[in-house]
């Protein structure tokens, strides 16, 4: 009996602390881009395949754990790729809200988050509080993350 409770919570505390990605479709991704929450927005959109998307992912986890940001992931793996997606975030401790977007059209996303954006990842598109959008295509370093961040959270 002791075996079978020590399975069982052994289990449920692995379920719980499972990384969530929800998989969505451009509708709701434009809405949750054009909901005004009165602080820094940070989308950044990465790949499970992407080496510097994932390594990146540290920097993002980070800045959305602390202050008033809010980081929102969201993954381009295709759906069937979901599982490889959510092992990476939970091995690099990432809590972060995370989506997958489930789109076949990749000319209409890219040009509906920014129409200077080829579709290469990793790429971040910053809301300010005043719904000023500054759109990057290029990965991070964890300083010039946190450059972007308090020039964009200063004005």
């Amino acid at each position: 009996m002791k075996k079978i409770l020590i399975l069982f919570c052994t289990l449920f505390i692995g379920a719980a602390s499972a990384q969530e990605i929800r998989t969505i479709k451009l509708p709701e991704l434009e809405q949750l881009i054009n909901t005004n929450t009165g602080s820094l927005k940070v989308f950044n959109f990465w790949a499970s395949w992407c080496g510097p998307c994932v390594k990146e992912l540290g920097y993002f986890n980070a800045l959305g754990t602390q202050g008033d940001t809010q980081v929102i992931l969201v993954s381009l793996d295709f759906p069937e790729d979901i599982e490889k997606a959510r092992r990476i975030l939970e091995k690099k401790e990432v809590g972060l809200s995370t989506y997958l977007l489930d789109e076949k059209d990749y000319d209409k996303y890219i040009t509906s988050i920014d129409n200077s954006w080829s579709g290469a990842i990793p790429a971040t598109l910053f809301i300010d509080k005043k719904g000023n959008r500054y759109f990057y295509e290029s990965s991070f370093e964890k300083q010039e993350l946190d450059n972007v961040v308090n020039k964009l959270t200063s004005k």
